[in-house]
This record gives structure tokens, sequence and C-alpha cells, in this order.
């Protein structure tokens, strides 16, 4: 009785613990999963055209993201990653900055891009992205 008690009371506390953590969403952050860079998304684009972009509504890595392909109308998932693929980004975040980063050696590099909503060359680090954090008072 006092081992059914206690396995009792261990099961308990295990789904308290639970209950207090934070939700995870079971989704990578895509967006609103629409062609295009909409008001308040974070954007990087493939190349020079439209046709390859992933769209970010927060800060995040950039490893296990792939460009959506926006062929025929469509918007699918590519077999490009986003992480050391990106050569542009528009930054619609309707608050923060948004600066974005690589990581080489251990030291980051980073380029600031505004909230100005337009498409911007990624310089220094053209194609070497790791992630992208918004940044500004009231940003994370």
């Amino acid at each position: 009785m006092r081992a059914l008690i206690k396995m009792a009371a261990v099961t308990g506390a295990a789904i308290a613990a639970l209950a207090v953590l934070p939700a995870v969403s079971a989704s990578a952050d895509d967006g609103n999963s629409r062609a295009n860079c909409s008001s308040g998304e974070i954007c990087f684009w493939y190349d020079g055209t439209s046709r390859f972009q992933k769209q970010f509504w927060n800060t995040g890595n950039h490893g296990g993201n792939n460009f959506m392909d926006t062929i025929n109308g469509g918007y699918r998932i590519s077999n490009q990653p986003v992480q050391d693929n990106a050569l542009e980004v528009t930054n619609r975040d309707t608050v923060c900055d948004v600066r974005v980063g690589n990581l080489q050696g251990g030291v980051w590099a980073w380029v600031t891009i505004p909230n100005n909503g337009e498409r911007q060359f990624l310089g220094t680090i053209n194609n070497r992205n790791d992630r992208h954090e918004r940044i500004g008072p009231g940003c994370s």
C-alpha cells in the first residue's frame, strides 16, 4: 500500500510539473504561410526573384527551416535550406528591427535590418546566415 501511495504522489508531481511548462508549438514559424511578405513578417529570399521565400513572425534559428516554393501560385516546402542560403531579407515587423547573424569560429557577425518593409541585401553575411533576432525596446 505504501508503494502505491508513493507512486501516486510521484505521478501527481510529474503531472503538476508538466502543467507549468510553456506550450510548445508543433509547427515551425512560417509567418502566415502565404506567398509575399505580409505586415508583421520577417521574410527571407533565396535569390533576386520571389519564387523561394521564408517568413517568420518571431526570432528564430534558420537550421531546419526550408524556403517555400511559390511556383504556379502554390506555396510548398522546397528542398532549399534557409540557413546559409539567404540573399535578402524584408523586415515588415510592426515594431522591431531585425538583426541577422552568422556564427563562424565561435564569433557572431550581425547585419541589422530596419523595419521599413524594404527588401535588403544581406551584405557581408550573404548566404552565411544562421539566425535572426528581433531587437529594440519591447522586442525579444
